[in-house]
C-alpha cells in the first residue's frame, strides 16, 4: 500500500512540477519541487522512515531524477509558448 501511495504522490507532484511551477517565467519557481524531493529523501533515508535497501535508493534517486526531468519539460513547454505568442503578434 505505501508503494501505490508513493507513486500515486509521485506522478501528481510531478505533473504539478511539469505544468505548473516550471511552466513560467520564473525557472527558480520550478526548482521548488525538485529541492523539496531532495530534502524529503534525504530525511526519509536518515530518519530511519525507509530503509537502506536497494529498492529504496532506487525509488527515491528515480523520483528526484525525474524532477529535474520534469522541471526542464517545463521549461521548454514555456520557451515554446512564448515563441508562440511572439509569431502571433508579428
Amino acid at each position: 500500500m505505501q508503494i501505490v501511495l508513493f507513486l500515486i504522490g509521485s506522478v501528481f507532484a510531478l505533473l504539478l512540477e511539469k505544468y505548473i511551477f516550471a511552466n513560467n517565467r520564473h525557472a527558480w519557481i520550478g526548482a521548488i519541487i525538485p529541492v523539496l524531493s531532495i530534502i524529503i529523501v534525504t530525511w526519509l533515508l536518515v530518519s530511519a522512515r525507509m530503509v537502506w535497501g536497494i529498492t529504496d535508493l532506487i525509488i527515491g534517486a528515480l523520483f528526484v531524477f525525474f524532477n529535474f526531468i520534469f522541471w526542464s519539460q517545463g521549461i521548454g513547454l514555456y520557451q515554446k509558448r512564448k515563441n508562440m505568442r511572439r509569431v502571433r503578434k508579428a
